[in-house]
């Protein structure tokens, strides 16, 4: 298990000086990141192979709020690993151990030559892992909304400052590109307590995306992201706010 420490800026925060789930998602990363360096399988390590981790899945539950200047701390780690798979969980705390929120991800390795998915480094099975776990793994079923109209529809350029060291938009942007999609009264009005987020197509800066949300429930919208150039799905997410 690895532990950062994190001190909210100002500029990471929303309108309202809560923490947006954008903003702990890129926290997650980054102590992602430095752990799976700790498991020699990190950007550097795979880098030399021509191979990368491509986030497939993320879940988050948000029970308090963090606010800016105000020290949290994270904690992440390798939960296990397949031939193709690797689940990886996250708890964060704010400045005074507070539980505030929880999230557990799913992650490929990606040749980048050959634009495929490879296999799991073979160490990381052998490690195999800590098998506690943060949360149950949320399994949503995506509906159809062939026929429906959506509560908003918008779209959005992707910039160069979007992207990553693998050249592509980093995926903290499709979880922030789905939340805009919210109608305005309910993000005034309400919290997110829950979003799942799944990450389907790579995208290039410069790319043309539409965003579509649906109502599902009193508490629950559906977003899709689709790149205009080709109509196909990159992400969708699933996310719930409670007043």
């Amino acid at each position: 298990m690895l532990t950062e420490f994190f001190k909210v800026r100002y500029g990471e925060v929303a309108a309202d000086n809560t923490v947006p789930v954008w903003t702990l998602q890129n926290y997650a990363q980054q102590a992602a990141a430095l752990d799976a360096q700790n498991l020699e399988a990190g950007w550097e390590d795979l880098s030399k192979n021509g191979t990368a981790w491509v986030l497939i899945k993320m879940s988050f539950k948000i029970f308090g709020e963090l606010k800016a200047a105000q020290n949290i701390k994270l904690n992440t780690w390798h939960v296990f690993s397949d031939k193709l798979k690797s689940r990886r969980d996250f708890t964060v705390f704010d400045e005074n151990g507070k539980e505030a929120a929880k999230a557990v991800s799913w992650w490929l390795v990606f040749d980048l030559e050959k634009r495929r998915i490879t296999r799991t480094p073979r160490h990381l099975l052998v490690k195999n892992g800590n098998p506690e776990k943060a949360m149950e793994d949320i399994e949503i079923q995506q509906p159809s909304f062939e026929g429906q109209s959506p509560v908003r529809a918008y779209e959005i350029i992707s910039r160069l400052e979007d992207a990553d060291l693998n050249e592509h938009v980093n995926n903290v942007h499709f979880t922030a590109w789905a939340v805009e999609g919210v109608p305005e009264d309910v993000r005034k009005n309400a919290k997110l307590t829950d979003i799942t987020v799944n990450f389907k197509n790579e995208v290039k800066p410069g790319e043309k995306i539409k965003v579509e949300t649906y109502k599902t429930n009193d508490n629950g919208f559906w977003h899709i992201l689709v790149r205009e150039t080709d109509k196909k799905e990159i992400a969708s997410a699933y996310s719930i706010w409670k007043k």
